[in-house]
C-alpha cells in the first residue's frame, strides 16, 4: 500500500521532468504569457500540483487550453487528482 502511494506522488513528477527534456515547448509554451520567467510557474507546479500542470500543458497543446470544455475538464480531473494526493492520508491517520 505505501509503494501505491510513493508511486502515485512520484510518477506525475517524473513525467513531467522527462517531458520537460524531451520536449520542452509542451511544457513551457503554456506558461509563456505569463509575467513571470518561463520556467517559474512549471517548476511550482512540479513541487505543487505535478497532475494538474499536466493536464494543463495537455489540454494547451490538444485542445487550445482552457476555453474548450474538453480542456476545463482535463484541467479538472488533474486538480481533484492532485487534492486526493494531497488530502487522502490525513484521514486514515486520525483514526
Amino acid at each position: 500500500m505505501c509503494l501505491l502511494a510513493a508511486l502515485g506522488l512520484f510518477v506525475p513528477r517524473v513525467i513531467l521532468i522527462l517531458l520537460w527534456f524531451v520536449n520542452a515547448p509542451f511544457v513551457l509554451g503554456p506558461f509563456a504569457n505569463l509575467p513571470l520567467p518561463d520556467f517559474v510557474a512549471p517548476l511550482l507546479g512540479l513541487v505543487f500540483l505535478p497532475t494538474t500542470t499536466l493536464g494543463y500543458c495537455w489540454a494547451s497543446a490538444s485542445y487550445g487550453g482552457l476555453s474548450t470544455f474538453s480542456g476545463l475538464l482535463i484541467v479538472i480531473v488533474g486538480l481533484l487528482i492532485d487534492l486526493g494526493m494531497i488530502g487522502g492520508g490525513r484521514g486514515i491517520a486520525r483514526r
